[in-house]
């Protein structure tokens, strides 16, 4: 099951994408910690007219990198630790079809078959290739093992790179420095402070922690090396680092990608294999 087990952490930072809506309002509602690093934005009588201006500026340009596409493939090296230490590295090959198809097919060092999965808004099914076993899930189930709500939309944005469990509507603070930019967002679930490049507004980090007190959920997410293709920017580089009670490391090496290709999601069960419920 080590294929659901690294699909289940990749989840964990996975979220709603925050749509591209203008920001309605900017509240004071971040905790005290986070007021020492940051210049609150207030939206009141007394709002300076060219911060609230630059800020929408900021949004406009950040979600022009959003990602759009019809298809999207890729090759991806995947380095994996977790409280075990360092997990055998593998490659995982990747076809969406937006809003419909995730078919990721997972292959250990020296092309060993591993895993096929066949992703769809409310199913996930998984042939394991070793044990000659068929699982199948509701995709809820991913969403039980990680303990985060989130669904089919979320993890496309999170394979393919775009912003996740930012929203839009509820942008806190933010500060330019010499080199970047930090916009952070308070959502329901985690608080996103996510800095910017000042040249081009592409999305460089975003850190996510719990907004449960109670809680002590993190997560990091690096996006580095873009490359662009057909004017669409890609980070084919990301880091993920997730902790709680442990932490797992997560390192994206896209190999190859393309975006608005025909693709084909092959996903037949030989009789051969068990189902495993």
């Amino acid at each position: 099951m080590r294929f659901i087990s690294v699909i289940a952490v990749v989840a964990i930072g996975a979220g709603l994408f925050g749509s591209c809506r203008s920001t309605k309002k900017i509240q004071q509602v971040i905790s005290k910690k986070d007021t020492t690093e940051l210049v609150i934005v207030h939206m009141n009588q007394n709002q300076q007219p060219d911060s609230l201006a630059h800020l929408f500026s900021v949004m406009r340009g950040m979600y022009g990198h959003h990602i759009d596409y019809t298809t999207f493939s890729a090759k991806v090296k995947v380095d994996y630790s977790n409280q075990q230490g360092h997990q055998p590295d593998f490659t995982a090959f990747i076809h969406m079809k937006k809003d419909s198809i995730i078919w990721i097919d997972i292959s250990g060092p020296l092309g060993i078959g591993g895993f096929r999965a066949l992703i769809t808004p409310d199913t996930i099914r998984v042939l394991d290739k070793q044990n000659n076993t068929y699982t199948v899930h509701p995709l809820s189930y991913l969403q039980d093992v990680a303990e985060v709500p989130f669904d089919f939309k979320s993890l496309q944005d999170l394979l393919v790179g775009n912003l996740i469990f930012f929203d839009s509507t509820r942008i806190t603070s933010y500060r330019q420095g010499s080199n970047s930019i930090f916009l952070l967002s308070t959502g329901d679930v985690y608080k996103n402070l996510v800095t910017l490049a000042n040249n081009g507004l592409r999305v460089m980090h975003s850190k996510l922690d719990d907004a449960d007190p109670t809680r002590n959920r993190t997560a990091d997410l690096t996006y580095d090396d873009y490359a662009t293709q057909g004017g669409i920017a890609f980070a084919t580089t990301r880091s993920i680092l997730v902790s709680e009670k442990t932490r797992v490391d997560i390192e994206l090496n896209f190999k190859q990608f393309d975006f608005n290709k025909p693709l084909e999601y092959p996903f037949n069960v030989p009789r051969k294999y068990r189902v495993v419920r």
